[in-house]
């Protein structure tokens, strides 16, 4: 991803003019530089000079040489590369040398997740938990945080906890699923260090009993609070409350070799 070059372009209308004036001169200045390259290198490109384009790509944004990116990368988009395609919206989503479009940007997103790109498929979760160039919409937005993590992509993984943490319904009705079904997507679990654990509705022993876990049940952590954990429910689809204490993480077979010694 392109976090570390500069920041977004500040919006007025002076400058949306020029920059609308100037993204309309580069698509046509890339256009014909792109069937001047396609004329000359009708066949295909080494894997070696497809990467050699992405690093000369990446160095110009860096640099602040947007057009020179756009012009690499925008060509390689069309024939289907799908870390350009993934570029291309990242530049229109943040307004890198082109006006700011997330619609545009949703459909280079759209292009290159539907070949496995992680990184357009969290950036797709994005625009949709943010109401970006689409109807808002969270279930939609951990569907592709959720995908995006299947494919080990930390900041959606991130991402996808901080919305399970802060117990939104339709969230939590989406991470009960995920407990029953399928929680390695959702990173490392702990387990109950005692023999007998009992969980709550609420970070307190006032609150509720909601279920009794036996030692080494795995839980998912989510959030911590006044020496509680609000923890999911691994094998029973549900969340609950569990006083710190009780649960840690699995011991490594080292450890664990250490421990019987």
């Amino acid at each position: 991803m392109l976090n570390s070059v500069p920041g977004p372009v500040k919006n007025n209308k002076r400058r949306g003019l020029q920059l609308w004036t100037v993204t309309l001169l580069l698509m046509l200045t890339c256009h014909a530089q792109a069937q001047f390259r396609d004329r000359q290198y009708p066949d295909q490109r080494s894997q070696q000079q497809i990467e050699a384009m992405h690093q000369q790509a990446r160095g110009a944004m860096l640099e602040g040489n947007y057009a020179i990116a756009y012009c690499i990368w925008h060509p390689m988009a069309r024939r289907g590369d799908n870390a350009a395609q993934y570029n291309i919206g990242w530049m229109y989503h943040n307004g890198y040398g082109l006006r700011i479009d997330d619609e545009i940007a949703l459909y280079w997103w759209l292009k290159a997740a539907a070949t496995g790109s992680a990184d357009a498929h969290f950036a797709l979760g994005d625009l949709y938990a943010n109401g970006q160039g689409v109807e808002k919409n969270m279930a939609i937005a951990l569907g592709w945080y959720i995908s995006a993590s299947l494919q080990n992509h930390e900041p959606a993984r991130e991402t996808m906890m901080t919305l399970l943490a802060s117990e939104n319904p339709g969230a939590l009705e989406i991470f009960n699923i995920l407990l029953k079904h399928n929680w390695s997507v959702l990173g490392d679990t702990m387990e109950i260090k005692v023999a007998k654990a009992n969980t709550r509705r609420g970070p307190g022993k006032n609150h509720a009993i909601v279920t009794t876990l036996d030692q080494g049940h795995p839980v998912i952590p989510l959030k911590e609070r006044n020496g509680w954990t609000y923890i999911g429910i691994t094998g029973e689809g549900r969340s609950a409350w569990i006083f710190s204490g009780l649960i840690g993480y699995p011991a490594s077979p080292v450890q664990a070799e250490a421990s019987v010694e």
